[in-house]
């Protein structure tokens, strides 16, 4: 079977809907399919990464954060003749355009949650993407919360799937001895005795992160000896810096760049517990909690109305907390820090859960199963 996927980016872009497209990339390569990913890059170029073929189109321009160029089209026209089934992940304005415009094709959406700006822009949107799923034989979502609560699915029950996003949950239970000795060497400026919380994922506006800072000067003023280590970048960077500088925070909060993967994951095994602060709708899933939970860590998430709280459940595999809520958050990291036997029952549940609902490879076969559907 030859499968087209399209998407805004691809890896080397880092950013949860990446991982997906990359593991689905990859994971139907490993199943005999052709697969080709279509996305914009920063030039054009076409290019082998893990085996799959990856043609990215330099865009014209952006409308909020999406790429659009009418190349983009021209190349998705072509490469939809060669495709027997085409995997769209969206949002993506060019990518459901392209559906819209096109001849009848045999079309499944990964839909990765309802957009959030630019506000002026979404009644015209979100009437794009009500047209893009009736034209889709198949539109799948990674929890049933975005199923009931979205915008615009209301409309296309009959043909939406759930299929959780998964993670390789052994490569976060064992690690090799060089990279937890980097992971550890990294860790080294934060004080020793501390207990040490972990977050990774893009520096957004819709991360939380800064409520989180504010929750450890909470903790500091309680006398709570609680550092935290960042791990990731993005436009928020500059001014999560200068937040940690003006509030006297250098000792105790560690920012991180991106890591190889193998110490990527050794991280994990040096945290007490993992946070995601997130402030917004926009964090639809939360892939990050998914691995976290692999590597045996109680989380702490907040409450948004999407997957984050489908992934963790309050009280058995961490704590839920208000969005935006320093207060709570601070209580919810000094009720972990505190009790080692609470953490040691969530890390429990956590690697449980990670195994029967997170599992990359039951995700993958999901997906083969949706695109081999005659539909």
């Amino acid at each position: 079977m030859k499968i087209l996927l399209v998407n805004k980016a691809y890896y080397p872009h880092l950013g949860g809907v990446e991982t997906v497209v990359r593991q689905i990339a990859e994971g139907m390569r490993g199943r005999g399919h052709e697969v080709i990913v279509l996305c914009f890059g920063y030039r054009d170029a076409i290019e082998t990464i893990g085996g799959v073929e990856v043609r990215r189109v330099r865009p014209f321009g952006h409308i909020g954060s999406a790429p659009v160029g009418y190349r983009f089209l021209i190349e998705f026209f072509r490469l939809s003749k060669w495709a027997d089934v085409i995997n769209f992940h969206s949002p993506n304005p060019m990518g459901e355009i392209a559906l819209s415009l096109s001849p009848s094709l045999k079309a499944v959406c990964t839909y990765h949650g309802d957009a959030q700006k630019p506000s002026f822009l979404l009644p015209a949107y979100d009437a794009l993407l009500r047209r893009f799923f009736h034209r889709c034989d198949a539109v799948v979502v990674s929890n049933p919360p975005l199923s009931e609560n979205s915008r615009v699915l209301n409309s296309v029950k009959g043909k939406t799937r759930v299929i959780p996003l998964g993670v390789r949950t052994d490569n976060y239970e064992k690690h090799l001895a060089p990279d937890i000795e980097e992971a550890k060497n990294l860790l080294a400026p934060l004080p020793s005795s501390s207990f040490k919380v972990m977050y990774a994922g893009r520096m957004v506006y819709y991360k939380g992160i800064e409520v989180l800072l504010e929750a450890l000067k909470k903790l500091r003023v309680r006398g709570n000896p609680v550092s935290a280590f960042l791990v990731g970048s993005g436009p928020e960077e500059g001014g999560i810096k200068t937040f940690v500088a003006k509030n006297a925070l250098d000792g105790d909060v560690l920012i991180l760049p991106h890591q190889p993967e193998g110490v990527y994951r050794a991280l994990f095994s040096l945290a007490g517990c993992f946070v995601l602060p997130s402030t917004h709708k926009t964090e639809a899933y939360g892939i990050v909690l998914a691995e976290a939970m692999a590597s045996g860590l109680p989380l702490v998430s907040t409450e948004l109305g999407t997957g984050t709280s489908w992934i963790n459940r309050d009280g058995e595999t961490g704590i839920v907390v208000p969005p935006g809520d320093p207060a709570a958050l601070a209580l919810a990291v000094e009720r972990l820090a505190g009790s080692e036997e609470e953490r040691t029952r969530m890390a429990e549940a956590s690697r449980v859960r990670a195994r029967r609902f997170f599992e990359e490879e039951t995700m993958l076969e999901a997906y083969d199963e949706v695109f081999r559907t005659d539909y």
